[in-house]
């Protein structure tokens, strides 16, 4: 797994607004208390084919934080040099940036997705595009207003696919159809175009979750991963049973300064690949204290500091499989079923 993919932070910013944007000279512009920058990307967006510089900052205490409180969007034209900012007044785990053509006309768009953290496994999303510099917020995708998605359920995903050699996207929502991931029934799986003021379907599958050949494993409950040299424990989903391997480190290149990590690989039926879901890596207070905040925010987020070490996890900002296929649907799925913050403890000495 890249790592430099895992989200970035530091600086602070500006003016928090209304829901509409705001734009400020270069000199003027300020962030609000507590904004931390996540990612950037330099794309054309305004259309006059010099690239733009599109940052995504989180409202936290912390760098290290997991959740973030608010969500904001940074965009200087690369021509003006003006700022506009967009507050997105939705907040959420593991944020995404992404710069699609999603209105196949020639010039990226924003898109922001989070996870909301709950037991639904839901995503907030976010698309901009811009209209004479201004930005624009295009509508969720649904069948009717106020409707999200086929079934009027939130989204669990929600994606760019290429629809061509052009560069133009179209979006696919995937739904689940059940109140919690353990009581799914189905997924439906959605393909919206956007067509000149609106988001039109085109395609719709619907999908039973698939169970394993083995049926008793259904009936195996959640274990628990102890490793009393890093002193922590994690509860681990049944859903994981089968599909995954524990590598502990006392010393790694990824994390030179930590005490130890421990990966959590996802493993492919054959057992022929294998990618890292999550990773805990334990450092020593005063080394944690070394590192600058944003080497912290590329390392991952504060699950806990205790006895003079600090726990922190680190999750992939991407599923390395095709999402679309039987791995990538379960990575996705395990993924989905760990609540690492709920599941993880301190082991008592």
């Amino acid at each position: 797994m890249n790592f430099k993919k895992i989200l970035t932070s530091t600086m602070v910013a500006s003016l928090v607004l209304s829901g509409t944007a705001m734009a400020a000279s270069n000199n003027s512009f300020k962030l609000p208390a507590n904004m931390h920058k996540l990612v950037q990307k330099q794309v054309d967006v305004t259309g006059d084919k010099k690239a733009d510089i599109i940052t995504l900052y989180g409202q936290k205490e912390k760098a290290s934080d997991i959740y973030n409180d608010e969500l904001m969007l940074v965009i200087q034209d690369g021509k003006s040099k003006k700022m506009t900012s967009i507050s997105l007044h939705d907040g959420g785990y593991s944020p995404q940036l992404l710069v699609p053509d999603l209105t196949s006309d020639k010039v990226a768009d924003i898109m922001v997705t989070a996870d909301d953290g709950g037991s639904g496994g839901y995503k907030t999303s976010h698309i901009y595009t811009l209209k004479n510099n201004k930005p624009v917020e295009l509508p969720q995708p649904g069948l009717a207003k106020g409707k999200i998605g086929v079934q009027g359920n939130a989204f669990i995903q929600l994606k760019p696919i290429v629809l061509n050699k052009k560069g133009a996207y179209t979006l696919q929502g995937v739904e689940r159809v059940g109140t919690t991931v353990s009581d799914t029934i189905a997924y439906v799986t959605s393909d919206w175009k956007w067509n000149q003021s609106k988001w039109e379907l085109f395609n719709v599958k619907i999908e039973q979750p698939k169970k394993e050949p083995n049926s008793s494993q259904d009936q195996v409950k959640s274990t628990v991963y102890k490793n009393s040299e890093a002193n922590f424990s994690v509860e681990i989903p049944s859903s994981w049973n089968g599909n995954y391997k524990v590598r502990a480190e006392k010393s790694d290149s990824m994390f030179p300064s930590a005490k130890h990590v421990v990966y959590f690989d996802y493993t492919t039926k054959d057992k022929k690949d294998s990618q890292s879901l999550i990773t805990i890596s334990v450092f020593a207070q005063n080394d944690w204290n070394k590192l600058s905040d944003d080497d912290k925010s590329q390392i991952g987020g504060t699950l806990a500091e205790a006895n003079g070490m600090v726990y922190v996890l680190t999750t992939s900002q991407s599923n390395p499989f095709d999402p679309q296929s039987a791995d990538g649907k379960k990575f996705d799925q395990m993924f989905k079923d760990l609540n690492v913050k709920k599941g993880f403890a301190i082991l008592k000495k």
